[in-house]
């Protein structure tokens, strides 16, 4: 059955608790370490600025093959720019799922709880100007309860940082469209999201778990969760 970012899946995603593995065959305390600072510009980019290229990348897809809905692995590589960085992707709230890909050596763009707002969407993902849609994203984020990233059993959630993307303007393909959304090719949205950036991986097999609960807000409430067992080329 296709998915659509509309209708349930849509306002249900900030229910999602979101879990991702990745084995590593480095020292943790050294993995720990490897993540971009909150200041940090990494490949020229704001935290922010990567969250708004999640996003246009996420919009960008189909959705009978959007990585959000891939259940196996199959979509991991799917739209993967050729940018020195990899976006791991969430799953639909109430879904547990197990991805199993090959990679290349990139740095990793983790969003772990996140919400956008659009002015193509309806309550509560509707905002008629960029500051409506920031304050609609945000409201939703508030509502999270609960926060965890570890890797290879190392709790890393210190590593999460709240960000907002700036205001920024998605394309979309006119039929099969995440938002369901025949013949609407382009919109405008903002992003809210508690996210990190990791160094690249050391070729190999690797696991990150990924934890985010939202108990209040548009967003609650419910759980999803998602193993990424990767192989690094």
């Amino acid at each position: 059955m296709k998915r659509t970012w509309s209708g349930r899946y849509k306002s249900a995603l900030g229910m999602v608790a979101l879990t991702a593995v990745i084995l590593l065959a480095q020292p943790m305390t050294l993995f720990a370490q490897a993540a971009y600072p909150a200041n940090a510009t990494p490949f020229g980019m704001t935290y922010g600025d990567w969250m708004a290229a999640y996003l246009q990348y996420f919009f960008s897809i189909p959705a009978d093959i959007n990585p959000v809905s891939d259940t196996t692995g199959a979509d991991c590589n799917v739209a993967q720019s050729s940018t020195p960085v990899f976006f791991l992707n969430s799953t639909w709230p109430g879904i547990s799922v197990t991805r199993t890909c090959t990679i290349p050596a990139k740095a990793l763009f983790i969003a772990d709880g996140w919400w956008e707002c659009s002015d193509l969407e309806q309550p509560p993902s509707y905002g008629a100007d960029p500051q409506a849609r920031r304050r609609c994203a945000a409201r939703a984020v508030n509502g999270l309860g609960a926060l965890k990233l570890t890797v290879d059993g190392e709790d890393l959630t210190g590593l999460l940082m709240r960000v907002e993307s700036p205001s920024y303007d998605f394309t979309m393909p006119a039929t099969d469209n995440i938002l369901g959304l025949n013949g609407v090719t382009s919109g405008s949205s903002v992003g809210d999201a508690y996210v990190v950036m990791l160094q690249p991986l050391s070729p190999g097999n690797h696991v990150i778990y990924f934890y985010a609960a939202y108990l209040s807000g548009p967003a609650c409430c419910g759980g999803g969760s998602v193993t990424y067992n990767l192989t690094v080329k």
